[in-house]
């Protein structure tokens, strides 16, 4: 799994590569916890190249949605494959989260609350 980090304005951008499952988990909860501990007011996650993901990986993106809302942020998902947005609908999480499938809206989402 490769996480490379775009760090923007009072926010950042994770564009995630290959399956979190595993391993990966630790390194992806590892990536969030350092942007949401460094103050960002944002975080969007490009999950493009993201085939598969198992349960760890969305208790994380959950406790990253939390946590930066109790900071008044905001988390939204981008680009999310048609095998996760099965996932998001069968347990209900796609009415948490936002999901947007181009980086403008989703960029101009963020944004809203700045």
């Amino acid at each position: 799994m490769k996480i490379d980090v775009e760090n923007r304005d009072n926010g950042a951008i994770l564009h995630l590569e290959g399956k979190i499952i595993g391993d990966g988990v630790a390194r992806f909860r590892h990536a969030i916890e350092e942007q949401i501990n460094s103050n960002v007011s944002w975080i969007i996650l490009d999950l493009s190249e993201v085939p598969l993901m198992d349960s760890s990986a969305l208790g994380t993106i959950i406790m990253a949605f939390l946590k930066l809302k109790e900071k008044k942020g905001k988390l939204v998902l981008l680009y999310v494959q048609k095998s996760i947005l099965e996932i998001l609908n069968i347990t209900k999480l796609n009415s948490m989260f936002e999901i947007y499938d181009n980086m403008q809206s989703a960029f101009d989402a963020v944004q809203i609350n700045q």
